[in-house]
């Protein structure tokens, strides 16, 4: 089977979905940004609006993460990312939909706020304040068990893995030393991801060129 042409960089939460789905499925992949960038003529035939993912898997050509994912579930059955009970995927979807709107979009606010240099105190505790409400509401709905909404690996992982890592990260350029506090299951999640083979080699390559976007 011909690896699959993923376009993008991994510090992207919305490229690092991808990645990880592909992972879990076994998916052979290459990762590559658009060689005259995304708003170059030949990437914008591939997504018009100039964002990354996007993906071209032999003659398809799909962008936009949620959707990439299902394609992925659709095509390839092996080791299945969502559940077969009704009752399950309205839990893995929930999980995900959290993750996505209510935790990673502040983590990407602090980090957006570090990179352009906007240090206004009342936005920084308003982000703050926004990440604990996102962040409880997620402990609510995870599984507790080592994966997002179960025992094994679901598309719910593929969206709190990065969510968290800007929720951790990110924040803690603002003085957040333990973004996680006192959510017992998000913590132990976060550990495991750290360790897991397919969330902890995205989490190693997120972390280094964070690490080196913030160092410039």
């Amino acid at each position: 089977m011909a690896a699959i042409t993923v376009y993008g960089a991994v510090l992207s939460p919305y490229v690092a979905r991808v990645l990880i789905a592909c992972g879990y499925k076994g998916l052979a992949i290459d990762l590559m940004m658009p060689k005259d960038g995304i708003k170059g003529p030949e990437f914008l035939k591939l997504n018009p609006f100039g964002k990354i993912p996007a993906i071209k898997d032999g003659t398809t050509v799909l962008y936009e993460p949620a959707v990439i994912i299902d394609y992925l579930e659709a095509k390839y059955k092996k080791n299945k990312l969502l559940p077969a009970a009704a009752k399950a995927v309205g839990q893995t979807r929930l999980i995900a939909a959290i993750a996505a709107e209510y935790v990673q979009g502040v983590g990407l606010k602090f980090f957006r706020m570090k990179r352009t240099n906007q240090n206004v105190p009342a936005d920084i505790e308003a982000a703050k304040g926004e990440l604990h409400k996102g962040l409880d509401a997620l402990e609510n709905v995870m599984s507790g068990k080592k994966f997002a909404a179960g025992a094994s690996p679901t598309i719910a992982d593929c969206f709190v893995v990065p969510a968290l890592f800007f929720a951790v990260h990110a924040s803690a350029i603002f003085g957040v030393t333990d973004a996680l506090g006192s959510r017992p299951k998000l913590k132990a999640y976060w550990q495991n991801a750290r360790k897991d083979k397919v969330a902890g080699k995205i989490l190693h390559g997120m972390t280094e060129r964070m690490q080196q976007i913030i160092a410039t």
